[in-house]
C-alpha cells in the first residue's frame, strides 16, 4: 500500500500534501484534552467521520483523498502552541497504522508547512535543482586549487534562480530538510561526473540531518558509487556545526562519515570559546572559519580568531578561511597560517571548470 512519506532515494510521496490517491485517514495526537475537544467540536460542524483508535488517536475520514483542507482547517482551530504539539499522519486506505509509519509522523504545524509549501515540493519532484562550485584555493598560492564547494540551486517554473537559503527555509518549514539535502547532493555528484575532475568534492549536510551517522548518508553513498567517484575524493561539510547542541553525538557522526571513506570539514565556524571547544572534541580533518563573523568581532574576538587557527595546526586540521572577500583579509589568513581560502576575491561559485 503507498503512504505518503520518504521513499527510497530521498524523496517524498505526493500524499504528504494532499495528492489526489485515493481515500484515505488523518490521524490526530493531542497535547491535552482541551485540543481535542476543539478539533472534535470542528470536525463535528463540519459533518466529518472520525473515531478513537485503540492506540488514542483520533482517526478522520478524508474520502477525498485531499486532506489539504482538512490539514489547514484543524491549523487555525488549534493555538500556536496546540498546533506545535499535536502530532499528526496521513495514509491512504482505511488500515490502521504499522511501524512504517511512525516515521513519518508530523506536527500538524509541520503538514501546513507542507501544504503552503506545495511550490517546495513540485521543485524536489521535478528535480529542479542544480549545482554551482566554488574553489578552494592554497593561501599561499591562491592558483592552487584543493577542490569545489557544491552549492545547491534552485529553478523556479520561470527558469529564475532560487537561492540556497530560501529552499532551506522552505524545507526546514515543511519538514523535508533531509530530502532537499538529499537531492542536492545528488545534483552536485551527478555535475561532478560529468567533467574530468579528480579534486576533494565538498559536500553539504547538517548534523541533524544524518543524526544516524553514515547510515543516513545510504542514498548519497550510491550516487558516488554510480558516479565512479572515490571516495577519498569526498569531503562531507557539516554546516551549522556550531549549533549541535551534542558534540559527542556530533563526534559519533564524524567518525561514522569517517569510517566510511570520507573525510570532514566543520563549516561556518566562528570566534566565541565554544568553538575551540567543538574542533577539539571533533577532530574534522578541515575547519572553515567564517570570515563574515571574524569581520563583524571586536579586538578580543579577533584574537580568539587568530587562537583558533593556531589551535587548528597543533591538533593538525587543516584549515580554510571561507567568505574572503578583499585582498587584506587573504593578507591576514596568510600571516596567521590559514590553509586555504575561499570566497569572492579569489572566485565567486559557477561552473565546475576542469583546467586545461
Amino acid at each position: 500500500m503507498r503512504t505518503f512519506g520518504n521513499t527510497s532515494d530521498g524523496r517524498r510521496d505526493d500524499a504528504e500534501t494532499g495528492g489526489d490517491h485515493g481515500s484515505g485517514r488523518l490521524f490526530l495526537w493531542f497535547p491535552v484534552g482541551l485540543a481535542m475537544q476543539t478539533v472534535r467540536r470542528h470536525l463535528r460542524q463540519a459533518e466529518r467521520t472520525f473515531e478513537t483508535t485503540a492506540s488514542g488517536a483520533l482517526a478522520v475520514d478524508a474520502p477525498e483523498g485531499n486532506p489539504r483542507a482538512l490539514i489547514l482547517a484543524l491549523a487555525d482551530v488549534l493555538t500556536d502552541h496546540e498546533g506545535a504539539d499535536t502530532r499528526c499522519v496521513f495514509k491512504l486506505g482505511h488500515d490502521d497504522l504499522d511501524v512504517d509509519d511512525i516515521s513519518r509522523v508530523r506536527t500538524i504545524h509541520e503538514l501546513r508547512a507542507a501544504v503552503t509549501s506545495s511550490w517546495f515540493v513540485d521543485l524536489l519532484r521535478a528535480e529542479r535543482l542544480t549545482s554551482v562550485f566554488q574553489p578552494i584555493v592554497l593561501a599561499s598560492e591562491t592558483s592552487q586549487v584543493l577542490g569545489h564547494e557544491a552549492l545547491m540551486r534552485g529553478i523556479g517554473e520561470d527558469g529564475a534562480t532560487m537561492m540556497a537559503g530560501a529552499l532551506m527555509d522552505a524545507a526546514r518549514g515543511c519538514g523535508m530538510l533531509s530530502e532537499l539535502e538529499c537531492a542536492a547532493r545528488r545534483s552536485a555528484i551527478r555535475a561532478a561526473a560529468c567533467q574530468e575532475e579528480r579534486r576533494p568534492l565538498f559536500l553539504n549536510f547538517t548534523a541533524d540531518a544524518i543524526r544516524h551517522g553514515a547510515r543516513s548518508l545510504g542514498p548519497t553513498i550510491r550516487a558516488i558509487e554510480e558516479a565512479e567517484i572515490p571516495r577519498e575524493r569526498v569531503v562531507f561539510e557539516v554546516i551549522e556545526a556550531e549549533q549541535a547542541a551534542d558534540l559527542r553525538q556530533l563526534r559519533g557522526v564524524v567518525d561514522s562519515v569517517r569510517d566510511e571513506g570520507f573525510r570532514v570539514s566543520l563549516d561556518d565556524i566562528g570566534v566565541a570559546d565554544y568553538s575551540r571547544r567543538l574542533i577539539h572534541e571533533v577532530r574534522p580533518d578541515y575547519m572553515k572559519l567564517d570570515m563574515e563573523r571574524v569581520r563583524a568581532s571586536s579586538m578580543p574576538q579577533m584574537a580568539q580568531a587568530e587562537r583558533l587557527l593556531d589551535l587548528a595546526q597543533t591538533l593538525k586540521i587543516e584549515t580554510i578561511a571561507e567568505g574572503v572577500e578583499t585582498g587584506e583579509e587573504l593578507e591576514w589568513n596568510r600571516e596567521r597560517g590559514a590553509t586555504y581560502v575561499q570566497g569572492y576575491y579569489i572566485a565567486r561559485p559557477g561552473e565546475l571548470r576542469v583546467p586545461r
